[in-house]
C-alpha cells in the first residue's frame, strides 16, 4: 500500500492539479493532498508524459544554446530518460497494454514534432518549466509550471503546455479552459505585458490550440480560479467519486467505492500487491 511519503501540500498553496482532483474526486483529493499519503502506483501514462516533457524540455535548452539538437539525439535521450526511470512503481492499467509500446508512441510524438512544429519554430524561448505564482487572498496562492514561456517572431507572449493524451481537449475549465490561460495571466504579470496567447500542443496529433488572454480576461480567470479553490479550502466532506478514474488511482485498493474494471485493473493489483506486503496505513481512513 501507499505510505506517508509526502508532506500534506501546504493549505495555501493550490495548483490547477489541486483543484481539478477535487473536482474529480473529494476523496483522493484528502488523501493526496491533506494527508500527504504517497499513491500505491504510477500509471504508465504518467510516466510517459513527463519523459516526453523532459526531452521537449532539453530540445528547447539546446536550440537556446545555438545547437540545432537532432532527432536522432532527441530520440536516443528518450530512450535513455526511459529506461532510467522505469521501476516496479510504474504500472500498465490496461491489461492488454504493454510498456514497450507506450515507449514506441513516445517515439512516434517526438518525431513528429520535431519533424513538424521544431523544424519550423522561429518563437524565442524565455523560460521552460518555470514556476508561476500569484497570491490571490491571504489564504489562497495559485501555483504552477508553465512548460514553455516564449515569445513570437513579433515579440507576442505565450505560454505552451505540452499535452500526450490521447484526445485532444475542449472548452471546459477542466480541460483547456483554464490551466494554459491561467498560465499566461501569471506569465503576463510577470513579464509587464497587456496580453498573451495561451496554448495546448497535442503531440499525439501535432496541432495547437491557442486562445487569447487580455488583461480584463486574465482578471477573470484569477477571480474563478479563486472562486473554486476557496469552494475547495472550505470542504469539511470527501466523499469518494467513483467512476472511470478509479483504475488510474493510487488509493483504489482502500476505497470501498472504487470502481475498477478487469480490463483496467493493473493498479488495482499492483496496490493490492503493496498492500500484502505492509500494514496498511490507511484503515482508519478508509472506513
Amino acid at each position: 500500500m501507499p505510505e506517508l511519503g509526502q508532506r500534506p501540500t501546504p493549505r495555501n498553496q493550490f495548483s490547477f492539479s489541486r483543484v481539478k482532483t477535487y473536482h474529480q474526486c473529494p476523496l483522493r483529493y484528502r488523501y493526496r493532498y491533506l494527508k500527504g499519503f504517497k499513491e500505491a502506483f504510477r500509471s504508465i501514462e504518467s510516466y510517459l508524459g513527463n519523459i516526453v516533457h523532459d526531452v521537449l524540455e532539453w530540445m528547447y535548452e539546446e536550440r537556446e544554446r545555438s545547437e540545432s539538437p537532432s532527432l536522432e539525439s532527441a530520440l536516443q535521450l528518450l530512450a535513455d530518460r526511459w529506461t532510467a526511470g522505469l521501476n516496479e512503481e510504474i504500472t500498465v492499467i490496461r491489461g492488454s497494454d504493454r510498456v514497450d509500446a507506450y515507449l514506441i508512441t513516445g517515439r512516434e510524438m517526438l518525431e513528429r514534432f520535431h519533424k513538424g512544429t521544431f523544424r519550423t519554430d522561429r518563437s524565442r524561448t524565455i523560460a521552460l518549466e518555470q514556476r508561476l505564482n500569484h497570491k490571490l487572498t491571504d489564504e489562497i496562492v495559485f501555483t504552477g509550471f508553465a512548460d514553455r514561456i516564449g515569445r513570437t517572431e513579433t515579440g507576442r507572449l505565450f505560454v505552451v503546455d505540452y499535452k500526450t493524451s490521447k484526445k485532444e481537449g475542449d472548452a471546459s475549465e477542466f480541460s483547456e479552459g483554464l490551466q494554459a490561460p491561467l498560465y499566461a495571466a501569471c506569465a503576463m504579470r510577470s513579464y509587464d505585458d497587456d496580453e498573451a496567447l495561451a496554448g495546448y500542443h497535442y503531440l499525439r496529433h501535432e496541432s495547437t490550440s491557442w486562445q487569447s488572454v487580455d488583461t480584463d480576461r486574465a482578471q477573470q480567470l484569477l477571480d474563478r480560479f479563486q472562486q473554486l479553490a476557496a469552494e475547495v479550502n472550505s470542504a469539511t466532506e470527501f466523499e469518494p467519486r467513483p467512476g472511470i478514474l478509479c483504475a488510474w488511482c493510487g488509493f483504489n485498493a482502500i476505497c470501498r467505492s472504487a470502481e475498477v474494471p478487469e480490463k483496467l485493473s493493473g493498479g488495482l493489483e499492483k496496490a493490492r500487491e503493496f498492500q500484502d506486503r505492509k500494514p496498511s496505513l490507511f484503515e482508519k481512513d478508509s472506513q
